[in-house]
């Protein structure tokens, strides 16, 4: 069946549906989120549309309004377009932006970063204000001091080694947003590195624009596409996703994943298959966890595909194969990593991050071991310039086979990837440093990973091997503290909470995948001491994070999430 599937895959499909999908403004609620899923669906036949209401929360998670952008421009007043059409290009747009009155002259003012309130020495009320730090952040300083408009400069992660920075991108507009709690009474425009230079020299005078926008909140839904393979046997489902959402044009993010996995299933579909697959296209994470309110998570695994049609010379990507984390024993990536072997391509594998949609799956609430397939660090990231020639037919024919591998080797058993998928969960264990208790938790997670992927396999020699190793008596029981399903959201935060957080991430990275990966132990069992060990381990952190995880479980307990 493995061959029989890459006889019948063709990557031109996924390119050429890539050029199609980033054609619409995908965002949550809007209109060309729907027509993108309408292009899907005529391409892979029969599906649904699921529909979930916005403006609320699913379990932890609150989600944004429905938002939809028809119109808008930005110029100088008796002057030149800054932005002359929203229509064409609405990455200008910060997303959750308000509308205006009719169209709005506003005297602009520099403040800088606008995220401190130092920021604001001069008056800004009913003014637009150009700054340069994280929107989500200026959106709230900005309220309080009663900005009208926010014209914006940021760019996310940004990386000299592959000239991600605004200096070689000055062209380049970034996707940015204001929070998801964000009303209608800011409006919001991102320029280009360019444009923002260009404003803040005319904004030491006497600087006023002429602004329009015109927004919708469009479905109000979070609409997600779902299509079924095979049929239900035995075994558990397997569940494939993509997000499909974005702004134009969006195109290795995320509408390569999306249309890759929408030829996944049009291959998939040519054949017998005596096992479930399900597949999403999902407004990303919060479609997930909406879908999880009323489905239940039955899956053995989940392949998650997240920009993966990068032309790797032009965007200087390298394929992060991200592996499922410590705290749920898993085969899924070992086996995608052996089919996934290329010279021609750059692979890194080994770590666990979050990000996209898998890291619903992997929860422990969840316990569905997934791997994510996507190219990082990418140069074009949320960005203009994230267009569709700057994919390759070779990217999607290399992680397109390899995903069809990994069906077919779980579907019929594998063979000749068996020893290597094998080497590669036991590798873990060998590389494991660290005091006994981590080693013996990774012996026991491999063990338990070996035993998931036994019925593929003989494992016994090495199952018993790491039983001699492990002190089974120190691994604790489950207690199932979390009250919710699904990682930890946002809507029990207070705007303390959220300043807390906001600046335990910018001591620590880490902490955003840290945080769900401490509360999994705490739901394994693990006391507070060594579930901060744990997770902190696993992260490379070396500061105590006890105080800021006390916090957490606090608050938690509080808010009665967790017992």
């Amino acid at each position: 069946m493995k061959e029989e599937f890459l006889k019948e895959f063709f990557p031109q499909n996924a390119l050429g549906l890539e050029w199609e999908l980033s054609k619409f403004h995908r965002s949550k609620g809007g209109i060309g989120f729907s027509k993108a899923i309408n292009v899907i669906q005529e391409f892979i036949g029969e599906s649904q549309i699921l529909k979930y209401p916005l403006n609320k929360s699913y379990e932890t998670w609150r989600m944004p309004r429905g938002w939809n952008l028809k119109d808008g421009f930005l110029k100088i007043s008796n002057g030149s377009y800054i932005v002359g059409s929203l229509a064409l290009s609405p990455i200008s747009a910060v997303f959750l932006s308000g509308k205006t009155n009719g169209i709005e002259k506003l005297k602009v003012i520099d403040v800088e970063s606008g995220e401190d309130e130092k920021d604001y020495k001069k008056i800004v009320h009913d003014k637009a204000i150009l700054a340069s730090g994280d929107p989500a952040r200026v959106y709230k300083t900005a309220k309080k001091f009663g900005a009208r408009c926010v014209l914006s400069y940021f760019m996310r992660a940004q990386d000299p080694s592959i000239n991600r920075n605004p200096e070689m991108l000055p062209h380049a507009v970034n996707y940015t947003s204001f929070p998801v709690e964000a009303d209608e009474s800011i409006l919001g425009f991102a320029l280009s590195y360019n444009q923002y230079n260009y404003l803040k020299t005319l904004a030491k005078k006497n600087l006023e624009i002429e602004i329009f926008i015109d927004v919708d909140s469009g479905t109000n839904e979070l609409e997600i596409l779902e299509a079924r393979v095979g049929k239900r046997g035995k075994e558990k489902p397997i569940i494939l996703t993509a997000h499909l959402c974005h702004p134009k044009p969006g195109a290795n993010d995320n509408a390569s994943g999306s249309a890759l996995l929408a030829e996944i299933v049009r291959v998939l579909r040519k054949f017998k298959i005596n096992r479930e697959i399900t597949a999403l296209w999902v407004p990303e994470m919060y479609g997930t966890i909406s879908y999880f309110t009323d489905h239940n998570n039955d899956f053995e695994f989940n392949i998650n595909l997240d920009m993966v049609g990068e032309d790797q010379n032009i965007t200087r990507s390298t394929l992060d194969v991200s592996a499922t984390p410590w705290s749920l024993p898993s085969f899924v990536n070992e086996l995608m990593g052996v089919h996934l072997e290329n010279p021609h391509f750059r692979v890194k594998e080994g770590s666990y991050s979050g990000g996209s949609d898998h890291y619903i799956f992997v929860d422990s609430s969840m316990g569905v071991q997934a791997v994510s397939l996507t190219q990082w660090p990418d140069r074009y990231y949320h960005t203009s310039q994230d267009t569709p020639d700057k994919s390759s037919v070779e990217s999607f024919e290399w992680i397109g086979k390899a995903v069809l591998e990994t069906l077919g080797d779980i579907l019929e058993g594998p063979q000749d990837t068996t020893s290597k998928t094998i080497q590669r969960i036991f590798d873990k264990f060998l590389r494991t440093d660290g005091d006994d208790e981590v080693r013996n938790w990774i012996a026991f997670r491999s063990y338990k990973s070996l035993e998931a992927f036994s019925k593929y396999a003989n494992v016994k020699k090495l199952k018993d091997y790491l039983k001699k190793e492990i002190k089974f008596d120190d691994i604790p029981k489950p207690k199932k503290i979390k009250k919710f399903k699904g990682p930890l959201g946002d809507s029990w935060m207070n705007e303390s909470d959220k300043d807390w957080e906001f600046k335990v991430l910018r001591a620590y990275p880490a902490y955003r995948d840290y945080k769900d990966e401490f509360l999994n132990f705490l739901d394994l069992g693990f006391d507070l001491e060594r579930a901060v060990k744990m997770a902190s381990k696993e992260f490379g952190i070396k500061d105590d994070l006890k105080p800021q995880s006390e916090y957490l479980v606090r608050r938690l307990k509080e808010k009665n999430l967790i017992d």
